[in-house]
C-alpha cells in the first residue's frame, strides 16, 4: 500500500508540471482523480493500467517512470487477481514485461513473458501467443547491438506461429523488423537481401503500404553512401504512401526526401519537399522535428545564394513557433549562425554558434534527446564541424583544428566516408596554416584516399547498371527475334501444307495437270532456296551492323567517361594550383604580390568553373553560357565583396552553348573585364552598375558586352600602347577567338565590347598564352 501511495504522490507532482496532452490522450491528472473516486472493480484496473501506460510510454525512457509505470500496474495486478479477472491479469503480466524489457532487466522480462507464452500455448491460442513474442521484441531498444539477438530471437518465434496460423501479412512484417534488427548489428548486405524479399513478398500477397519497407532500404543505400539509390528509394516511398492514403507519415517521408535532394546539391527540389513537410507539422500543431525541418530549409535557401531570405526565415520561425527545448535552442542558434556568416557578419555568427555549442552540452548524449545512437553521433560530428569550418573561414586555424580533431578522435566507421573526406580536407588547411606540413600532406592524402574510393565504387557500379540495363535489353530484343521467327516458320508451314493439298488434288484428276504441278513446285522450291539464301546474307549483315552499331555506342560512352574524368581531374588539379596560391598569399607582405595572385587565383577559377560544369552534366562539349557567366559573376562577387561597396551587376545572356575551346577564352576576358571594372570604376568606395551582354547579332555571330557606369578611361588612354596585362590578354583572347575587340569611353564609364563567330576558332588558350 505504501509503495502505491508513493507512486500516487509522484504522480501527483509530476501532474503539476506535465505540459498540455494532445487531444487524443486523456491528461494524466484525470486519469488520477478517477482512480481516486472509482470503486475496487474492474474499472479500476482499467484505470489504474491507463497510468501505468502513461509513465511506460512516456519519451525518453528514464528508469524513475519506468519504477512508477511497475508501482500502477502491481496494484492492479493485485486487484485483479482479488477479482479474478483472467484476462485483465494476462494484459498486466504483458505490461509488466514490456516494462522491464524497455528497463533492460531482461531476465525478469523473459520470467513474464514465458509464463504468458506458456498460458497461451495451453490455451492452443497462437494468435495471441505470436502476438506477445512480437510486442517484446517491439520493446527492446533499437539502438542498442547488444539486444539485438534478444529482437531477433523474439521476432523469429513470433514470425513462426504466424506462418503456424496462415497469417502471411503478419509473418512477411516480423521478417521485416528482423532485417532492421540485422540492420541495427550492421549487417547491410544481409538485411538489403532480406528487405529486398520483404518487399516482393508484400507485392505478391497485394499489401499497399510500401513505403515502410523502402524507408528502411533508402536507410541502408545512405549507409552505403550510395546517394543515386536512396534518392530512388525515396521517391518510392513517397509514391506508396500518397497510393496508399498512409498520410499520418507524409511529414517524415517528405523531409527524408528532402534531405537526400539536399545532399545531392539539388537545393530547389530539397527546399520544395522540406516546406512541405513544415507545413504538415505546422498544421497537426506536432512541433517536435519542426526546427530539425526548418534547418535543413534554412540550409537549402542560404546554399541557393538567398542569405537574406534565409535570415528572415528564422526570424519569422522565432516569433510563430518558439522553441521547445534545448535541442531546438541549439538549432535556432545554428541557423541565425549559418546566415550571418552567409551574410559576412562574422561577429554576429561566431556569437550564435558558441550559443550553440553551450546549449548542446546540455543536451549531448542525453537518450531524453534522441532516438538512436547514431543521432547522436552525427550531431556530435555535424556540430563540432560546423565550428571547425566557421573558424576556417576567419582563419583561427588553433580553433578550427581543435574542432576538427573532436571528431577525427571518434573510432575508425564512427563517422561516414563522405564526412571524413571532408575534416580530412579542412584538417589539411589548418596544418598547412600553421607550418605543419607533414601531417598536412598526410590529411590530404587520407581525404585524396577517401574520395578516390567514394569515386571508382560509384563509378564501377553505375558502369555494372549501365551492362545489366543493356543485357536486358539483349535479351529482349532475342526474344522478338525468335517470336517473329516462329511466326515465320508457321507461316511457311501453312504455305507448304497448302501447296501439298493442291498437288495431291491436282495428280488425282489429272496426270498431265500433275506433272506440271510438280514441275512448278519444284522451281518455287529453287526460288525459295534463292531468297533463302539472300535473306540469309541480309540478316548476317543486320546482325554485323548491329554488333557495330553497338560497338559505337560502348565506345561512345566510354568517352564521355574519360571525358568527364579528365574534366574531374583537371578541375581537381587547378583547384589545388588555387589552394597553393591562396597558402602563398597568407605568408606575402607586398600588396602587389597579393594582388597579382589573386588575379591570377581568378583566371584560374574561371577555368575551373569551365571545367566543373563540364563534368557534372551529361553534356561533356560544351557549356550553356548563362549558368557560366552567373557562377562566375557570383565567383568574384565573393572575392571582392562588392555587395558591401554597393557594386550591382546586370546580365543579358541569350540561350548560348560554347564549345570549350570558345568558353574558356570568353571566361577568362570576362574576369580580366570585370576585374578591371571592380577595381578601377568606382573609386573612393563609390558604388555603381556593371552590366554583362551576350547577345546574336547575326545567325553564327555573337557580341559580348561588358559596360559600367564608372569614372571611365583616363584622356591619354592608349589601346595600342598600354602595358596593361589584363588588356594585352582581352586582345589575344580576342584574336583566339577570330573576334573584334573594342574598348570605348561613354558620358559615364567604359564599355568592352568582342564580336565573334560562333565556329571560328583561331587557336587554343596555350597558343595565346605563348603568343603573349
Amino acid at each position: 500500500m505504501m509503495k502505491f501511495l508513493l507512486a500516487c504522490l509522484i504522480l501527483l507532482i509530476v501532474c503539476l508540471e506535465a505540459p498540455a496532452q494532445t487531444a487524443k490522450e486523456i491528461p494524466i491528472r484525470v486519469i488520477f482523480t478517477r482512480i481516486q473516486q472509482s470503486k475496487p472493480d474492474t474499472n479500476r484496473v482499467r484505470l489504474l493500467i491507463q497510468a501505468g501506460n502513461h509513465f511506460l510510454y512516456k519519451a525518453g525512457g528514464l528508469k524513475p517512470d519506468m519504477e512508477v509505470a511497475l508501482s500502477f500496474f502491481d496494484k492492479a495486478d493485485d486487484l485483479s487477481h482479488s477479482l479474478n479477472a483472467i484476462k485483465l491479469q494476462n494484459e498486466i503480466l504483458q505490461l509488466k514485461g514490456l516494462t522491464f524489457t524497455k528497463m533492460g532487466d531482461f531476465a525478469a522480462a523473459r520470467k513474464r513473458l514465458i509464463k504468458l507464452t506458456n498460458y497461451y500455448k495451453a490455451k492452443h491460442d497462437s494468435v495471441k501467443e505470436a502476438n506477445t513474442w512480437a510486442n517484446f521484441g517491439d520493446f527492446i531498444w533499437v539502438d542498442d547491438k547488444n539486444d539485438a539477438p534478444y529482437k531477433i530471437s523474439y521476432y523469429e518465434k513470433a514470425r513462426d506461429l504466424f506462418k503456424q496460423t496462415h497469417n502471411r501479412e503478419e509473418e512477411i512484417t516480423t521478417n521485416k523488423k528482423i532485417a532492421q534488427a540485422h540492420l541495427i548489428q550492421n549487417k547491410i548486405d544481409l538485411a538489403e537481401n532480406e528487405l529486398q524479399q520483404v518487399l516482393n513478398d508484400y507485392k505478391a500477397i497485394g499489401y499497399k503500404k510500401l513505403h515502410y519497407t523502402y524507408d528502411l532500404l533508402a536507410s541502408i543505400s545512405r549507409a552505403k553512401a550510395d546517394l543515386h539509390k536512396e534518392l530512388f528509394y525515396r521517391m518510392e516511398a513517397r509514391k506508396s504512401m500518397e497510393a496508399s492514403h498512409d498520410m499520418d507519415v507524409a511529414d517524415y517521408v517528405y523531409a527524408k526526401l528532402a534531405l537526400v535532394y539536399s545532399d545531392l546539391s539539388m537545393y530547389p527540389q530539397s527546399y520544395t519537399w522540406i516546406t512541405r513537410a513544415m507545413e504538415i507539422l505546422k498544421a497537426k500543431r506536432q512541433f517536435e522535428d519542426y526546427y530539425g525541418d526548418f534547418s535543413l530549409q534554412v540550409y537549402d535557401l542560404i546554399t541557393s545564394g538567398k542569405p537574406q531570405l534565409a535570415l528572415e526565415a528564422v526570424k519569422k520561425t522565432e516569433k510563430e513557433v518558439p522553441p521547445m527545448n534545448d535541442p531546438q535552442r541549439v538549432d535556432l542558434a545554428e541557423a541565425y549562425g549559418n546566415c550571418y556568416v552567409a551574410l559576412k557578419q562574422y561577429a554576429k555568427a561566431e556569437r550564435y554558434y558558441l550559443q550553440m555549442m553551450q546549449i548542446y552540452k546540455l543536451t549531448n548524449f542525453n537518450r531524453v534527446f534522441y532516438t538512436t545512437n547514431e543521432q547522436m553521433v552525427l550531431d556530435f560530428v555535424h556540430y563540432n564541424e560546423t565550428m571547425g569550418g566557421f573558424y576556417i573561414l576567419t582563419k583561427d586555424f588553433p580553433k578550427a583544428g581543435f574542432y576538427f580533431g573532436k571528431i577525427l578522435e571518434l573510432p575508425k566507421g564512427t563517422v561516414r566516408p563522405v564526412t571524413l573526406s571532408k575534416i580530412h580536407r579542412l584538417q589539411f588547411e589548418v596544418d598547412s596554416a600553421s607550418g605543419q606540413f607533414i601531417p598536412a600532406i598526410q590529411h590530404f592524402e587520407a581525404h585524396k584516399d577517401i574520395n578516390d574510393s567514394l569515386y571508382n565504387a560509384t563509378k564501377s557500379k553505375q558502369i555494372a547498371d549501365l551492362q545489366i540495363k543493356y543485357e536486358t535489353s539483349q535479351k529482349e530484343q532475342s526474344i522478338k527475334l525468335l517470336q517473329s521467327q516462329s511466326k515465320s516458320q508457321q507461316t511457311e508451314l501453312q504455305k507448304l501444307n497448302l501447296e501439298r493439298n493442291i498437288t495431291f488434288v491436282g495428280v488425282g484428276m489429272l496426270f498431265v495437270m500433275a506433272g506440271l504441278a510438280y514441275y512448278g513446285y519444284r522451281q518455287k522450291q529453287k526460288s525459295n532456296l534463292i531468297l533463302q539464301t539472300k535473306q540469309d546474307e541480309i540478316n548476317q549483315q543486320n546482325q554485323s551492323l548491329q554488333l557495330l552499331l553497338d560497338e559505337k555506342d560502348r565506345l561512345l560512352n566510354e568517352k564521355d567517361w574519360l571525358l568527364k574524368e579528365v574534366h574531374h581531374r583537371v578541375k581537381n588539379n587547378l583547384q589545388i594550383v588555387m589552394s597553393l596560391l591562396n597558402t602563398q598569399s597568407a605568408y606575402l607582405k607586398n600588396n602587389a604580390a597579393i594582388t597579382a595572385i589573386r588575379e591570377s587565383q581568378n583566371r584560374v577559377q574561371a577555368i575551373s568553373l569551365i571545367h566543373q560544369k563540364l563534368y557534372s552534366t551529361s553534356n561533356v562539349s560544351s557549356i550553356d553560357m548563362a549558368v557560366y557567366i552567373a557562377d562566375l559573376v557570383n565567383y568574384l562577387v565573393g572575392c571582392y565583396n562588392t555587395g558591401d561597396r554597393d557594386i550591382r551587376f546586370e546580365q543579358q545572356i541569350e540561350p548560348v552553348r560554347m564549345d570549350v575551346a570558345q568558353a574558356i577564352p570568353a571566361g577568362l576576358i570576362l574576369n580580366e573585364a570585370i576585374n578591371n571594372a571592380i577595381k578601377y570604376a568606382f573609386p573612393g568606395g563609390k558604388g555603381g552598375r556593371i552590366s554583362i551582354v551576350l547577345k546574336y547579332v547575326a545567325t553564327d555571330a555573337l557580341r559580348l558586352t561588358i559596360a559600367d557606369n564608372g569614372v571611365g578611361l583616363p584622356d591619354n588612354f592608349d589601346l595600342k600602347n598600354t602595358n596593361s596585362l589584363g588588356m594585352e590578354m582581352m586582345k589575344v583572347l580576342s584574336k583566339q577567338l577570330g573576334g573584334k575587340f573594342a574598348i570605348k569611353n561613354k558620358r559615364e564609364g567604359v564599355i568592352i565590347s568582342i564580336d565573334f563567330f560562333t565556329e571560328k576558332i583561331l587557336g587554343t588558350v596555350n597558343e595565346a598564352v605563348a603568343y603573349n
